[in-house]
């Protein structure tokens, strides 16, 4: 039982650790902040002046300044839901790209080789935020000004207990085709955790979603592990 203990709390402790260096709720708050900053020039276009609220100026055609604080969804073009088709968001993203991508700006003026670079950035990290449910969770549950809690106090002991379980399993393990089954049940389980955090999301239950998005952050720990195991045995 201590070998298991000690097996979960290792594997809490790594999510927890890549949690704390990519928080997203000290990244929102930044952004608000900058956002109250700004002057009324945000929407002026920098080269000519006119008014303007879009990426590339309707005018003069300048790439404008980087808006760090625009919501991931809407840059992509989708509706702040938690469903959405990965195919369409890809094709998203790589239109998006193709508009801002460096290379098409190395010939303009420094400015807009520096825009470029940033929207590119800034489009890159949305497009990962929003692929995963993972990460797509949390960063909702950051819009709604809310973080998941950084302990397991929104686990039940039932759940837990399989966690533990699970671990010593992955541990045992001494052949790939084992492995291979622990992983398809993992990714059946976390579908099944992404159908639920939609209903959450819609029925704006905050709670639930603290407490599903914490079970799929045991699960990818469990999952991780499954895949180290796996390269441990092919090296072996």
């Amino acid at each position: 039982m201590r070998r298991i203990t000690t097996a979960l709390n290792t594997a809490y402790t790594k999510v927890n650790y890549k949690q704390s260096t990519n928080n997203y709720a000290a990244h929102y708050r930044l952004q608000q902040q900058r956002f109250a900053t700004l002057s009324a020039s945000a929407s002026t276009c920098w080269n000519c002046q006119k008014q303007q609220q879009n990426m590339i100026c309707a005018s003069c055609g300048s790439l404008q300044d980087v808006n760090n604080q625009i919501n991931y969804f809407e840059l992509l073009s989708f509706p702040t839901k938690f469903t959405m088709q990965q195919q369409e968001l890809t094709q998203r993203f790589r239109q998006l790209q193709a508009r801002v991508h460096p290379d098409k700006y190395s010939n303009k003026s420094d400015r807009e080789q520096s825009n470029s670079a940033d929207w590119s950035s800034l489009i890159n990290k949305a497009y990962k935020t929003l692929a995963t449910p993972m990460e797509r969770g949390q960063y909702m549950l950051q819009l709604e000004g809310e973080q998941m809690p950084q302990d397991n106090s929104a686990l039940n002991k039932e759940f837990l207990m399989d966690m533990m379980e699970r671990n010593e399993e992955v541990e045992d393990a001494e052949d790939a085709a084992t492995l291979q089954q622990l992983n398809v049940q993992l990714l059946q389980e976390l579908e099944a955790h992404a159908q639920k955090l939609h209903g959450h999301f819609e029925a704006k239950d905050l709670v639930a979603v603290k407490a599903t998005l914490v079970e799929m952050k045991y699960l990818l720990s469990i999952q991780a592990s499954i895949k180290q195991k796996q390269q441990q045995l092919l090296g072996s």
